[in-house]
């Protein structure tokens, strides 16, 4: 099964390779990350078909659904080049104007 992941879905697709069963939270806390960025992710992975979330009455593990998958990473994202303040353009008083 091929999948395009993020660079932390990988990690997160890594550590459930290795160690199983684990819960959201021995997850979390392998990550360090807020429960907020992990929680999108997890979310991610169950629309990409990765993952499955199993509740239990105290605990929610987290189960790989394959482990015969191709990673495949998303393109990195290019930051707009910012000019610094007094940096617009070429200078009016350049050689080639005079």
């Amino acid at each position: 099964m091929k999948v395009t992941v993020d660079a932390l879905q990988a990690r997160i697709i890594g550590i459930l390779k290795d160690w199983y069963p684990i819960t959201v939270e021995e997850l979390r806390d392998e990550l360090s990350l807020p429960s907020g960025v992990l929680e999108r992710s997890l979310k991610a992975l169950m629309v990409k078909g990765v993952i499955e979330l199993e509740p239990l009455s105290d605990k929610t593990f987290i189960r790989l659904l394959t482990q015969e998958l191709v990673l495949e990473k998303e393109g990195k994202r290019h930051k707009k080049a910012v000019q610094k303040p007094g940096q617009k353009g070429r200078p009016v008083d350049d050689i080639m104007y005079r």
